[in-house]
């Protein structure tokens, strides 16, 4: 076992990258030599190009049919730490004073993290040393990411998460701000003393009550005996030559009853053909409205073949998300691997290699991952051009450091705190991390504790008419500001839990 001196260097030189990379950002924003628009421009080529095709390179290489078992207990890992996450932010919303503009934006900031560049370069340099196999763990420690990456891609953009950060600037959404938690609660409480009051008094009043069994009456007699009057009635009216007469049902808009003689009552061949007169009428009306046309033919066009509408749902979908997707199949049929990668069983003798010695396909993940080196530094870059953007305010008494404070130590200390010893009872009690899969544990250890992604900064400076996420940025200054320091602990608790 590694001393408790290698442990830390070998997690802090990882984040020492990181650090390395976003200050160089940093630099070249407030050099000018990374614009904005030059930054919109990388941040697009990083999400849509390179990333996609680090994923597809490293989970065709590293998934095969027996560790892709992974998918399932890394799911749940993914959304135990979602789910705590939202639960703390939204205690943290009840306690603490957020800001209007960021009272559903907290929400989102729970729910998500970065879960992409940040824990793929620690993984992709601690993986290639002791206690980890280089050969395997590198791919494989980037295809155990790409879950956590496919459940919060599919969490903010597929089950439309996203829209949260819009809530935050429309009128009917916003929430108002609310008194402080000692009124808060001092109302509820006498809201809740007032309720037990009036509860024990009608309690009491009934107990000391007499029933009087002669008075009582079974329900509906009432009404038994106002069916047998009407009944009198109408027969006296039949003997006397006097013609009945109901109240007509009341129209939405009248107050006033109608009273309509019974014989002017429509039958059931009358009432059959008024409703053929309606409906002949309302066809009529339907055919002269163009908006109800209109409306008829849009939905005549949203019946369309089922696996039109597969395409279509599968082209609105992030390119991350495809490529996770079209890899998981590819790296767990063995002929088609055995295109792209080496394959036991098939690579060679059922599957021949090309005149270079390689699968036929191999130059597809050769490409992938030439193109995929740029994904992990570009973001790193844009992070600290972010952060060079930044606008804080001159007087830090008018930030919610409450509420920040306590939203960072929910991200990054309560929810590892709960990862490290859920993901130690899973491996010593269960047999969803397995010992001798060592990087599964240490990937899911790692990741319980990540800033909030970045990608809301955008999100949210779109769908703010002011084009601006101030609010955001200053929540996000302060978790990313701590994570050099408690990445580099939880990296070494990791490495020596995985160790042991």
């Amino acid at each position: 076992m590694s001393s408790a001196g290698d442990i830390i260097y070998k997690a802090f030189m990882p984040t020492l990258k990181m650090v390395l990379c976003i200050m160089l950002g940093f630099a070249a924003t407030k050099k000018g030599w990374l614009t904005a628009p030059g930054a919109k421009g990388l941040g697009a080529i990083v999400v849509q190009i390179t990333l996609p095709a680090l994923l597809f390179s490293s989970m065709v290489t590293a998934f095969t049919p027996d560790n892709i078992k992974a998918f399932g207990p890394l799911v749940v890992v993914t959304v135990l730490y979602q789910l705590l996450g939202l639960i703390f932010a939204w205690i943290i919303r009840e306690l603490f004073y957020v800001p209007i503009d960021f009272r559903w934006g907290i929400l989102v900031s729970g729910l998500t993290s970065n879960w992409g560049n940040l824990p793929t370069a620690i993984v992709q340099t601690m993986a290639k040393e002791s206690p980890f196999n280089p050969a395997v763990d590198v791919d494989l420690g980037v295809a155990y990411i790409a879950i956590f990456i496919f459940i919060m891609n599919t969490t903010f953009w597929g089950l439309g998460v996203h829209r949260m950060c819009a809530w935050d600037f429309q009128e009917n959404r916003r929430r108002p701000d609310q008194p402080s938690l000692k009124e808060r609660w001092s109302s509820q409480l006498e809201l809740t003393k007032g309720k037990i009051t009036k509860w024990t008094g009608m309690r009491n009043r009934h107990a000391g009550s007499n029933i009087d069994m002669e008075s009582q009456t079974i329900p509906g007699m009432e009404m038994m005996g106002i069916v047998e009057d009407k009944a009198a009635q109408d027969n006296n009216f039949g003997q006397n030559n006097i013609e009945p007469y109901i109240p007509a049902s009341n129209s939405p808009g009248n107050s006033s009853q109608e009273i309509v003689p019974m014989a002017r009552i429509p039958t059931v061949d009358n009432a059959t053909s008024l409703r053929r007169n309606s409906s002949k009428a309302s066809d009529i009306e339907r055919t002269s409205d163009p908006a109800h046309s209109t409306h008829e033919s849009d939905n005549v066009l949203l019946v369309q073949p089922l696996w039109k509408r597969i395409l279509l749902t599968m082209y609105d979908l992030p390119n991350v998300t495809k490529a996770i997707i079209i890899s998981i199949p590819i790296a767990t049929v063995q002929p088609l691997k055995s295109l792209f990668a080496e394959t036991e069983g098939w690579s060679g003798s059922r599957m021949p290699y090309g005149p270079d010695g390689n699968p036929p396909l191999h130059f597809v993940i050769e490409f992938s991952s030439f193109l995929g080196a740029i994904a992990v530094p570009g973001a790193l870059l844009l992070l600290g051009a972010s952060f060079a953007r930044l606008r804080v305010p001159k007087n830090w008494r008018d930030l919610p450091l409450g509420a920040i404070i306590a939203l960072t130590c929910s991200k990054m200390i309560l929810v590892p705190i709960f990862g490290i010893f859920v993901i130690q009872a899973f491996r010593d009690h269960t047999s969803l991390f397995p010992r001798e899969d060592k990087i599964r544990t240490f990937i899911a250890i790692l990741l319980s504790g990540t800033p909030s992604q970045v990608i809301q900064l955008v999100v949210t400076q779109t769908y703010n008419p002011d084009g601006t996420a101030e609010t955001l940025s200053t929540f996000l200054l302060l978790q990313y500001a701590v994570m050099f320091i408690l990445s580099t602990a939880l990296a070494a608790i990791a490495l020596y839990i995985v160790e042991r």
